[in-house]
């Protein structure tokens, strides 16, 4: 884990959290620009997201600076991760089902009542809209790598949200997970990128993120109405909202996909 700021590039400097507090409201920032407006209330969110800013836990977040055409510093790209304990690291199918909500539960639970913790799991990395296509979601990914290896964890571990779901939302998430490319690649890209960084596929998170909320609100988010109860595709989901007009409610579960990266020094 760097110990300082330090240069990655002639003109990108990655520090954490826990050295440049200042910058914590970039964070959200960053993440307002990228995130679904909806995933900001799953329930888990609300509640333990700040946590990853304590003071145990802001060493884990990261994020890119850069200078803008003014020679003002920029944040760039930022990544989020955090400690916790896997009681069964040799069986990548007792990973939780509850995928993201679960692992930044038992990981702040776990910072909160001293718990030493085998494994590190990535929770986000979000790169500005106009530096897509560049290297920095892989510089913050081998960045987590070497984190949890000089922290002595046994294990990384991503609920990855695939990217290019949202484009196919007729076909299902396990399906969709089974398309790859004409080199046997996986199909869609954020998958794709971990994977060439050395990560495998070890299961899918069905219940990954979990957002409740009136109908009226999602209309809000939206711009959907509900006329009738059932499932609705909405923008940036990557699984039907399931709308309920007798109670009003629209509720939304989110899959993701446990990936687990090697921990060597050698990539794929």
């Amino acid at each position: 884990m760097p110990a300082n700021p330090h240069e990655t590039d002639s003109t990108l400097t990655l520090v954490s959290a826990e050295e440049r507090p200042d910058l914590i409201p970039a964070f959200a920032e960053l993440g307002a620009a990228v995130w679904p407006k909806f995933i900001g209330s799953d329930a888990v969110v609300e509640r333990d997201w700040d946590s990853l800013f304590s003071e145990r836990l802001r060493r884990h977040q990261f994020l890119i600076l850069g200078r803008d055409a003014h020679e003002n510093e920029r944040v760039l790209a930022t990544s989020n991760s955090i400690p916790f304990h896997w009681p069964e690291p040799d069986d990548e199918t007792s990973l939780p089902d509850e995928g993201w909500d679960a692992v930044l539960t038992t990981g702040v639970e776990a910072a909160a009542s001293g718990q030493k913790p085998n494994a590190l799991s990535a929770l986000a990395i979000v790169v500005a809209p106009d530096m897509r296509g560049s290297d920095l979601a892989e510089r913050l990914i081998a960045n987590m790598k070497d984190s949890a290896r000089q922290s002595g964890l046994d294990a990384l571990v991503a609920p990855v949200r695939p990217t290019k779901k949202p484009a196919y939302p007729l076909t299902s998430f396990a399906d969709y997970m089974g398309w790859t490319t004409a080199d046997g690649a996986p199909f869609d890209p954020w998958v794709r990128k971990h994977w060439q960084l050395g990560a495998r596929i070890a299961k899918i998170a069905p219940r990954s993120m979990r957002v409740q909320a009136p109908l009226s609100q999602w209309t809000e988010w939206s711009g959907l109405r509900f006329p009738v109860s059932g499932p609705y595709h909405v923008e940036g989901g990557l699984a039907p909202l399931m709308a309920d007009c007798d109670t009003g409610l629209g509720l939304y579960e989110e899959p993701n996909v446990w990936m687990r990266h090697r921990l060597e020094v050698s990539a794929r």
